[in-house]
């Protein structure tokens, strides 16, 4: 229990200053997975539907927000040219308006009609990556032997903080409570178009 509670003491005087009041911070909005770091934003939109080959609507987003939480966003999808929209980031509220999302393979919403999403993780993330090797063991500390605990080879997790070769990152499934640790910076390949 001790061991527990130093690993989590541990992990938590690790996260950066930088997730304040002062600006937004990120986390999940519904299908949305959001990092913030400074100005700039990243995201992730991810809809998934039907069983074995449903449909899937998956792009990233970039852009620079502005002090009112709006900020100009280039999206990339498999397949599409990047596509321009506009971003609202405030309080717990997202939404992302992009004329042309349909041209991104599997994406199908009404036209003119924006995404938004509810905040459902509040997390300080100033990136996103997606693992790129089979396993993923998270440590307790960058140089630390590997636990149990690891995330498979197209899981995106929140980037908390780099040091070196290696970087503590959030894996939050939307089932229990997100698991954090560190994973070396060659497992994970960012997604910031």
């Amino acid at each position: 229990m001790k061991a527990l509670f130093a690993l989590t003491a541990a992990m938590l005087a690790a996260l950066p200053a930088s997730a304040s009041a002062a600006g937004p911070i990120g986390g999940q909005f519904e299908m949305f997975d959001v990092a913030v770091q400074g100005n700039r934003v990243i995201g992730r939109y991810l809809e998934e539907q039907g069983t074995g080959p449903g449909r899937r609507c998956s792009f990233t987003f970039a852009g620079t927000l502005r002090p009112d939480g709006h900020a100009a966003v280039t999206a990339h999808g498999i397949g599409s040219p990047p596509l321009s929209g506009t971003l609202s980031l405030r309080n717990d509220e997202l939404t992302l308006s992009l004329p042309q999302v349909n041209r991104v393979g599997g994406c199908s919403v009404p036209q003119g009609e924006p995404m938004s999403g509810t905040r459902t993780l509040t997390s300080p993330w100033i990136g996103l990556a997606q693992v790129t090797v089979p396993r993923a063991r998270f440590r307790a500390a960058p140089t630390a032997k590997p636990s149990p605990r690891y995330v498979v080879q197209g899981d995106l997790v929140g980037i908390l903080r780099h040091t070196g070769g290696a970087m503590l990152v959030e894996y939050a499934s939307g089932e229990g409570r997100p698991i954090r640790g560190w994973i070396g910076t060659g497992e994970a390949r960012s997604v910031a178009p």
